[in-house]
């Protein structure tokens, strides 16, 4: 098996050359066809036959084979043995593929046409298949001695593959005004194309990229590889390591990274008791059953159990469906209704009315109300909404009264105001990777609230078909369309780019709890300082958008034992 002759020409590899150093937002090219028909009808027959092993973290989710290079390694051992050259065997398509994208044929293409200079004799192979859903968020590829990434698209070949199937390789432009982080909206998009190769530089804080969620019934089948730099300080601009988005994420989960500067509070006095004026202020917002001490307790002793409690039916019922309706309102507008055509949304899609992105993409991305402008029309959905989830968060999870509240729903003291945020989440779009709070300190905890919105069964009307609602709920609850809130234990381990062979959390154990969207539900959880937290990528399939409004609180740990750990992990594993 061969790479089509064209790319043995000189003259060719210069044109090329050119190509792939003019391409934008960083160098990189497509070459097609590269096996031709017949190598790639081959190697598609025979991974029929291979088993793939479903991968998922907060940054991906796919299916992915053994390591090709293993299978490369043992071929050429075989090749070697005397007992191998008497009797002569056809090698298999797989085999022979794994030879090619490990010869020095291929190495001496891509050295002519990338410029990346002197490449060890490792290589990395694995197959990914993309089923609907799957998905590859920002990244920029560093780890270890990687120096050029290659995907090798195996599509079907029978149809070409159109953007409405999505799974388009995104290319992002770095931010002129953050070094070292990708802008929150790709400039180029590359379609999985059959029997094409793309080729990039692995750089970090440049060669940024993800693949976009498939959303259509065919698979989007690559094989991914990476060729190696010699050493490790021979790789592509070796002296901007801490760059690396892998170094960044380990970063955050370290509690160390900050995405952007926040204002540190004051530490607040001692609350006292909840007063009558409190509960008056609580009573404005909260459904009555919350305001009554003896559900307050009920709630706390299941609190003490397990470091978190979720509180259905939360806000009163009129203001929960005013709620409910806004965000109805606000997909209808952005065409996010569940048989709405665009199945590839835009990443500019609801950034209007005081909505605004936010970013980087390699961390996290959604949409956050910062307050219209003035002058700027307040009657539409999109204001009505960030409006009244504004007033909730400033009124309500900013007060006073709140707080004091929260201490007798879990004996915590708040020392902090939380610095309520409202988010929208967008399906086909938004979710955050796992991460510490910023600045934790080691021995310190945090009370997360966190009060969500959408489609579900105590959002919709009552005479609305049974069925939607039902479903609704069912596929938030399924985790299948992503959109929960998870926790889990980080690792204890020394994290560094150079010790990572795969994004981590791939085979790391499961979460210590997911919380999945349940509209109008309030989720209490304490985390300590050895707890990450991260909401998992929304789905296009979701049924909706996800809006909530998300606090933060400082709380003193409670004491514990040598056998018991402090925050949500612990107790909720056991």
């Amino acid at each position: 098996m061969h790479f089509a002759d064209e790319w043995n020409s000189g003259s060719r590899r210069q044109e090329l050359r050119k190509e792939f150093e003019g391409g934008q937002p960083f160098p990189h090219l497509v070459l097609r066809p590269f096996l031709g028909e017949a190598g790639l009808r081959a190697v598609r027959e025979e991974l029929e036959k291979v088993d793939a092993t479903e991968k998922e973290t907060d940054l991906f989710r796919f299916f992915q084979t053994e390591d090709f290079a293993a299978r490369l390694s043992k071929a050429a051992t075989e090749e070697s043995s005397p007992k191998k050259r008497r009797i002569e065997k056809k090698s298999s398509a797989l085999e022979s593929i794994a030879r090619l994208f490990g010869s020095q044929d291929y190495r001496s293409l891509i050295q002519e046409i990338t410029g990346c200079g002197e490449l060890s004799e490792r290589v990395d192979l694995a197959t990914q298949v993309y089923t609907k859903g799957s998905h590859l968020l920002c990244h920029d590829d560093v780890i270890g001695t990687r120096k050029v990434s290659f995907i090798y698209y195996m599509t079907d070949p029978e149809e070409e593959w159109s953007k409405e199937e999505g799974g388009a390789l995104e290319l992002f432009p770095s931010n002129p005004a953050r070094k070292g982080t990708p802008a929150s909206i790709p400039t180029k998009e590359l379609l999985p194309m059959s029997d094409s190769l793309a080729i990039f530089l692995v750089e970090p804080g440049v060669s940024f990229h993800a693949v976009r969620e498939v959303r259509g019934d065919r698979a989007r089948v690559s094989l991914q590889g990476w060729l190696h730099a010699p050493s490790l300080e021979e790789t592509r601009n070796f002296g901007q390591r801490d760059l690396a988005t892998l170094q960044q994420i380990l970063d955050t989960r370290a509690g160390a990274g900050k995405v952007e500067p926040e204002e540190v509070e004051e530490p607040l006095a001692d609350l006292g008791e909840l007063t009558q004026e409190d509960w008056k202020l609580l009573s404005k917002w909260l459904a009555p059953s919350y305001c009554d001490p003896k559900q307050l307790q009920a709630v706390a002793g299941e609190f003490s159990e397990s470091s978190y409690a979720v509180l259905a039916e939360f806000l009163r019922p009129d203001l929960a469906k005013e709620v409910s309706e806004d965000l109805e309102a606000v997909d209808a507008a952005d065409g996010f209704e569940p048989d709405a055509e665009e199945t590839v949304p835009k990443y500019d899609t609801g950034l209007c009315d005081g909505w605004e992105l936010v970013g980087p993409p390699h961390l996290r991305r959604f949409l956050r109300y910062g307050g219209c402008q003035e002058g700027s029309k307040e009657a539409t959905p999109h204001a009505r909404l960030g409006k009244t989830m504004a007033s909730l968060a400033e009124e309500l999870f900013a007060s006073d009264s709140f707080l004091r509240w929260l201490r007798a729903c879990t004996g915590l003291d708040p020392r902090s105001r939380g610095r309520p945020q409202v988010r929208r989440f967008r399906p086909g779009m938004d979710y955050t990777v796992a991460a510490k709070a910023a600045g934790q300190e080691e021995e310190a905890a945090e009370l997360d609230a966190i009060l969500t919105f959408a489609l579900g069964d105590s959002s919709c009307e009552k005479s609305q078909a049974e069925d939607l609602k039902g479903a609704a709920s069912e596929q938030w609850a399924s985790e299948e369309v992503g959109g929960f809130e998870c926790y889990l234990a980080a690792d204890e381990d020394e994290e560094t780019v150079e010790a990572q062979e795969v994004y981590r959390g791939a085979d790391t154990d499961g979460p210590l709890v997911n919380l999945p969207a349940v509209p109008n539900a309030l989720c209490l959880v304490m985390r300590d300082s050895k707890t990450l937290r991260f909401l998992k990528y929304l789905s296009r399939d979701a049924p909706s958008s996800r809006a909530d409004i998300s606090a933060s609180y400082r709380v003193d740990a409670p004491e514990s034992s040598e056998e018991e750990d402090e925050g949500v992990g612990e107790d909720a594993a056991a």
